[in-house]
């Protein structure tokens, strides 16, 4: 009997000492010690450390519980920098980022003779007959605060076509030599849902908006897949940069598809890529064929959405409306597709499990766009699952923000554009309709979330300057002192919530993205100080001290 009580005590020793050796000696990958990690989960936890093996979080803690479970093959010591759940771009565009970092860089001019100075010295470094293309001008930042015409790009690039993107891109400035080999004349009719903007004698100005865009663009020399590799590659990196762990790349087409599976193949991915296919599109035909595509190696690459337009931009003044536009009598803007073509892609969308995302901006083209959502959906019983999406919601009637809510739509909001609009937005569209615009809180207010981004490169591609613009409603000098229409700014976690947890909700990870908690993916911004607690006025000056994708440190400062 005694010998049978030793053994058994023997076996029991044995289990609890290989218990306590897998407990205390589990080896891992990488634990981040002594940092403050903001959760962001259901109770808003803050933590000391994470664990993290291959690309999963698999525990969160203090330092001494975590170092008393794990054996890690990495230390990284935080020294009290603070942690968030990997930012989010809900809404930009990769490959007019590398473009924009390619080409000729206009951010920020201040006049027509800054750029012009700009072409002439990039057609020094050019071949005659090589196009000039750059992006970024805005004539509201501009002293005379017109459109601008061919005249001024003539008088330096006669032998070479210019193409100038207009910020928002939703209008370009062309030189006569563009006109000429797109045969636009005095002669050329406005093209369904776009203009050719023509002086008083009717000759065509140079500046073209919205679909008029495409009589220039198609004769432009198409990237060949080097050029696209090169520029999401570039733009990857400035996202990686930045703090960037995902971005919603909206309108993308089949090339770019395949070489972002090349880049990801070949390990070169920095970030996660969720897609928006463009409409109308070879890809959208094809995917329509074959389906969604979902977590591409290990979720880096999602493709399950189709992107819509259904009206221009406010500042060339392409945007919809019900009444014209204050400052410019007689004009509602355009619509870009009917809403029998749109509710045809709807259904198509719905039948096929593809999320529909659509561009609009006007109070006209919200309520065009969730006018057919609601009829599509009308049949289906669970609105929520769908997650449709209206990209900008940047005017609305007063009468649709609770839509929204009420139909399980999600409104994908850019803050920086509401900051850097203001000084000309109220003066497009009035006292009245402004209440409507840029309405976060109102939107919140509902119940309803925001997904946030930048539209970069409309904007810039800092989510900082994001979540500072949500906050402040204030440009980065503090301006105007209250903030504009201060009873629309979110709070610091409403906003950090809408480039992390919303965000990742609008591509349907919030299962594996979003907050700090084990079982969810390893993705992690990591800021030189805390933006929840620092003044206001430095969340936008913090820098990056490391990003980490699915578990891999894609940059270090």
């Amino acid at each position: 009997m005694k010998k049978i009580i030793i053994s058994i005590f023997a076996v029991v020793l044995i289990i609890i000492l290989y218990f306590l050796m897998n407990r205390t000696h589990r080896e891992i990958d990488t634990i981040l010690i002594n940092g403050k990690v903001y959760s962001f989960d259901s109770q808003n936890s803050i933590y000391e450390a994470i664990a993290i093996q291959g690309s999963n979080i698999i525990a969160v803690g203090s330092n001494a519980q975590l170092e008393e479970i794990f054996t890690p093959k990495n230390i990284i010591d935080l020294q009290g920098k603070s942690v968030f759940p990997g930012f989010v771009d809900g809404h930009a565009h990769i490959l007019g980022e590398g473009g924009k970092i390619e080409n000729i860089d206009l951010m920020g001019t201040k006049s027509q003779d800054e750029i012009i100075a700009k072409v002439a010295d990039r057609i020094k470094i050019s071949k005659s007959g090589d196009w000039i293309l750059g992006r970024g001008w805005d004539q509201n930042s501009w002293e005379k605060k017109e459109f601008p015409n061919k005249t001024q790009l003539d008088a330096v690039s006669k032998n070479n076509p210019v193409l100038l993107r207009r910020v928002d891109g939703h209008a370009v400035w062309v030189n006569s030599k563009a006109l000429e080999l797109a045969k636009i004349s005095s002669l050329s009719n406005n093209p369904e849902g776009g203009k050719i903007i023509k002086d008083n004698n009717g000759s065509p100005t140079g500046v073209l908006i919205d679909n008029a865009i495409d009589l220039v663009n198609k004769i432009i020399p198409p990237l060949t897949d080097e050029d696209i590799e090169r520029r999401l590659l570039l733009a990857m990196n400035e996202c990686a940069r930045l703090g960037l762990t995902e971005v919603h790349d909206m309108g993308v087409d089949e090339q770019t598809i395949k070489i972002y599976k090349k880049i990801i193949d070949e390990g070169k991915c920095s970030i996660r890529i969720y897609a928006a296919i463009d409409y109308p599109s070879e890809a959208w035909s094809n995917f329509l064929k074959t389906g969604p595509l979902i977590d591409y190696n290990n979720g880096i690459l999602t493709v399950r959405a189709v992107k819509l337009y259904m009206d221009g931009a406010l500042g060339s003044r392409g945007a919809a409306f019900f009444e014209s536009y204050s400052d410019d009598p007689g004009n509602r803007g355009l619509t870009l597709i009917s809403e029998a073509e749109m509710e045809k892609v709807c259904k198509d969308a719905l039948e096929k499990g593809f999320q529909v995302c659509t561009h609009a901006i006007g109070d006209r083209a919200n309520s065009i766009t969730l006018d057919v959502y609601e009829k599509v959906l009308q049949a289906d019983k669970n609105l929520n699952g769908k997650r449709w999406r209206v990209e900008h919601a940047q005017i609305l009637s007063m009468d649709d923000i609770p839509r929204f809510k009420n139909l399980g739509i999600l409104p994908s909001m850019q803050p920086t554009h509401a900051t850097s609009d203001m000084d000309w937005a109220e003066k497009r569209v009035g006292g009245e309709r402004i209440k409507g615009g840029y309405a976060w809180k109102s939107i919140l207010n509902t119940g309803s979330i925001i997904i946030s981004g930048s539209d970069f490169p409309v904007e810039y591609v800092n989510p900082l300057f994001g979540i500072y613009s949500a906050i402040t409603r204030q440009d980065q000098n503090g301006k105007p002192d209250s903030g504009w229409y201060p009873a629309q700014r979110m709070t610091r976690e409403e906003a950090i919530k809408s480039f992390t947890q919303s965000a990742s909700f609008g591509a349907f990870q919030e299962s594996n993205k979003g907050s700090i908690e084990a079982g969810k993916w390893a993705d992690l911004t990591i800021l030189d100080r805390d933006i929840m607690k620092c003044p206001v006025n430095e969340i936008y000056q913090a820098q990056v001290e490391m990003t980490i994708t699915a578990g891999r440190v894609v940059y270090k400062k």
